[in-house]
């Protein structure tokens, strides 16, 4: 999936959260339903959407940070991660997942930037290349060999984005809740 893709389906999911923030805060401590909350939440996942490409320097992510993602992609050319094959760490579902946990427990206005870089592993697993996980030491997650920048991607970036929102409007009209 490209930059855009990416960006538009974490503005997705991280807006269903945020928008369904009063009802997740009365179920899980920790979680602020303020507008600053709100706000953070939205724009850490459309951030956090692109940040796993930073290790690739021609990414729009790794353009905007030229210096870091040159010096993260020189680490990764050592291991053969280069190009469309960058997905080396910043790639692992795992690191993401402890962030979110550390950051549950720890400093709650980063959900939103954890949720994105999520957001952007699942749809980096519709992709011939997939996700690593376990850093490395398990193959690579991938359900299907969709090519990234493809009309396939864009479909598929869209109906999961309509999917989201749709979710997202059922649970804060209390519809999902009688379902789940």
């Amino acid at each position: 999936m490209n930059g855009n893709c990416h960006a538009l389906f974490g503005a997705a999911v991280s807006t269903s959260i945020a928008i369904n923030l009063h009802q997740i805060s009365n179920l899980i401590p920790n979680i602020s339903d303020a507008p600053e909350g709100i706000t953070l939440m939205i724009l850490g996942g459309i951030v956090g959407s692109i940040f796993p490409d930073i290790d690739n320097p021609t990414s729009y992510m790794g353009r905007l940070s030229s210096p870091v993602s040159n010096l993260i992609g020189a680490i990764g050319s050592l291991t053969g991660k280069t190009g469309s094959h960058h997905r080396g760490l910043l790639h692992d579902p795992a690191v993401y997942i402890i962030g979110l946990v550390l950051c549950y427990f720890y400093f709650t206005p980063l959900l939103g930037f954890f949720i994105g870089c999520l957001s952007h592993l699942f749809l980096d697993m519709f992709n011939p290349s997939g996700v690593p996980f376990l850093f490395g030491f398990k193959k690579r997650m991938r359900f299907m060999k969709i090519p990234s920048g493809s009309t396939q991607s864009v479909i598929l970036t869209w109906v999961n984005v309509v999917m989201v929102i749709a979710f997202g409007i059922l649970f804060y009209l209390g519809i999902a809740q009688k379902y789940l």
